[in-house]
């Protein structure tokens, strides 16, 4: 995949919202720990009103004034990091997206608005984690990496769908990171195969023997790959994304992959977008190619 070019930087979105410091500073930590260039980019939202005869010019010193301070932050903890900045007009998904197309990755806040702001996430992270070409990560407000440096990467996976991509990714950030990787396969099925030793007992135990296999299969090429990084498999029944909040919980990161699936190419699918709102685990999504 081209973001895996070293060459290319880490895009994070900065605003003034105290929740969105947690996703600078994960920024930041992963520029540093893979020798690339971060670039902080505020959006001003240039939609107005056309009034004749009125020649609008937007202030843009309070979101520079932003950029240098945080900044002169990142650089007490991180001195050698190369920072860029930039103000950039539009709403801040599309910035974000344009800047960050030919990229490394891209770090946003988790955040929304009203009762539940602290657990939904906002519009601008559901909206790049969907459209992006580059791996989107999506960062809690509460969130410092320090205290989860020897927690394991957590990757969901469908065997029956595009989940090599995905995969291969949290591999690679397992092996980087020195960490355990937990490869996570959940089926949601009837309750009464579960339940019922008749009717249930046989099918459940085809669907376990089936799926075990098929996500061995799955995983092996790149097991093969990675021989350093231990990898454990897991097998639920359930609904995949209470299973992945589940064990997010414990990991580090969770790594979901992005389906090509609609006229528009790739879709963020009902169980990332469930996970995306409710995981107190920075996420990735990373789409297909």
């Amino acid at each position: 995949m081209a973001w895996t070019d070293p060459t290319r930087a880490i895009v994070v979105g900065v605003d003034a919202s105290p929740s969105n410091a947690a996703a600078v500073d994960y920024a930041a930590h992963d520029a540093t720990a893979t020798g690339r260039d971060l670039v902080l980019v505020v959006a001003v939202d240039d939609s107005v009103i056309p009034v004749p005869h009125h020649d609008v010019r937007f202030d843009t010193s309070h979101e520079w004034q932003l950029l240098h301070e945080t900044e002169r932050r990142l650089r007490a903890d991180h001195p050698d990091l190369t920072v860029h900045h930039e103000v950039r007009f539009g709403g801040a998904a599309h910035c974000l997206l344009d800047r960050s197309v030919e990229q490394a990755r891209l770090v946003v806040g988790k955040r929304g608005l009203g009762t539940f702001s602290r657990m939904l996430a906002g519009s601008t992270s559901i909206a790049v984690a969907g459209r992006s070409r580059v791996p989107v990560f999506v960062v809690p407000p509460a969130w410092e990496q320090a205290a989860h440096e020897h927690d394991k990467v957590l990757v969901g996976i469908d065997p029956d769908e595009e989940s090599e991509t995905a995969l291969r990714f949290a591999f690679t950030e397992a092996a980087r990171r020195g960490v355990r990787l937990e490869v996570l396969h959940s089926v949601d099925i009837e309750p009464i195969l579960v339940w019922d030793p008749q009717l249930g007992g046989p099918t459940y135990r085809e669907w376990q023997e089936r799926g075990a296999g098929s996500v061995e299969r799955t995983v092996k090429p790149l097991r093969d790959e990675f021989p350093d990084v231990e990898v454990e498999l897991t097998h639920k029944v359930g609904h995949p994304g209470t299973a992945l909040l589940d064990a997010a919980a414990r990991a580090q990161l969770l790594v979901l992959g992005r389906r090509r699936n609609g006229r528009f190419g790739l879709e963020l699918g009902s169980v990332a977008r469930g996970v995306l709102h409710h995981s107190e685990t920075p996420v990735v999504v990373v789409p297909s190619h």
